[in-house]
C-alpha cells in the first residue's frame, strides 16, 4: 500500500512596493499570480517600457491578509515587515473609511463577485457578474458605500443614480451595521426634481387626468 504524498504547492509570495496610497510589483509573476488569476491590480508599463502590477490599497489588504505580498516600512527590508494591522493604519492616513470599506469589498468577492476599483467620488467599486471577463464584458453593479454615521446626502444619492443609469449598471448602496457585516439596497431610480421639473410634472400629471 502507497500513500499518495503529493501536497498541493505553496502560494507564492510576492515582494512590493510602497508608493503612497498603492504597491508596485515588478515581479513578472505578479500579473500572473494576482492579475490573471485573481483579478487583482492594473497593468502598466513603467519608465523602462517593463509591465508592472499597480496594486490599489484596498487590494494590498487582501493580499496582505492571504499571506500573498511582502512589504517593508519605508521599503527597507532592514526595517520592519508589515503585518495586516500596520499596513491597515498606513493606508488609512490615504482613507479614513478604508477598513469599512475592506468588509464590503471582502464580502463581495467571498460571494463570488469579480471586485474591481469604480469611479471615485463614492462609486468605489464595479462589481462584474460571477464567471465575467473584466477585460471584455462590462460591469453589473456600481457600488456606493455608506457608513454609520454618515448619513446619504440625497444630491449625492441622485448623482449616482445617474451615473449607473447612463453608464447602464445597476446602483447598490453598501452599508455596514455595528457589527461589520454588510448589508445591500438596490436603487433602481432615484432623482431629484428642483421646483420647475416639479411644477411641470405636476402640470402634465393634471393635463393626462
Amino acid at each position: 500500500m502507497t500513500e499518495d504524498l503529493t501536497e498541493k504547492p505553496e502560494k507564492v509570495q510576492l515582494e512590493g512596493i510602497i508608493e503612497n496610497d498603492k504597491v508596485i510589483i515588478t515581479d513578472i509573476k505578479g500579473i500572473e499570480e494576482f492579475y490573471n488569476t485573481s483579478y487583482i491590480g492594473s497593468v502598466e508599463k513603467n519608465s523602462k517600457g517593463q509591465e508592472v502590477l499597480i496594486i490599489d490599497s484596498i487590494e494590498v489588504l487582501l493580499l496582505c491578509e492571504r499571506n500573498r505580498i511582502l512589504l517593508w516600512e519605508d521599503n527597507d527590508k532592514n526595517k520592519k515587515l508589515y503585518d495586516f494591522e500596520s499596513l491597515l493604519t498606513y493606508f488609512t492616513q490615504f482613507d479614513e473609511k478604508l477598513f469599512h470599506k475592506y468588509i464590503v469589498y471582502m464580502d463581495l468577492r467571498k460571494r463570488g463577485y469579480i471586485v474591481r476599483t469604480g469611479y471615485g467620488n463614492g462609486l468605489d467599486f464595479r462589481v462584474y457578474k460571477r464567471g465575467a471577463d473584466f477585460e471584455k464584458d462590462s460591469a453589473r453593479f456600481l457600488i456606493f458605500p455608506v457608513f454609520e454615521g454618515n448619513p446619504i446626502e440625497l444630491r449625492d444619492l441622485d448623482k449616482m443614480s445617474r451615473v449607473a443609469m447612463s453608464s447602464r449598471k445597476d446602483l447598490i448602496v453598501a452599508t455596514v451595521d455595528r457589527l461589520s457585516k454588510p448589508i445591500y439596497y438596490s436603487v433602481k431610480k432615484f432623482q431629484i426634481l428642483n421646483k420647475e421639473e416639479y411644477n411641470g410634472r405636476r402640470d402634465e400629471e393634471n393635463n393626462v387626468r
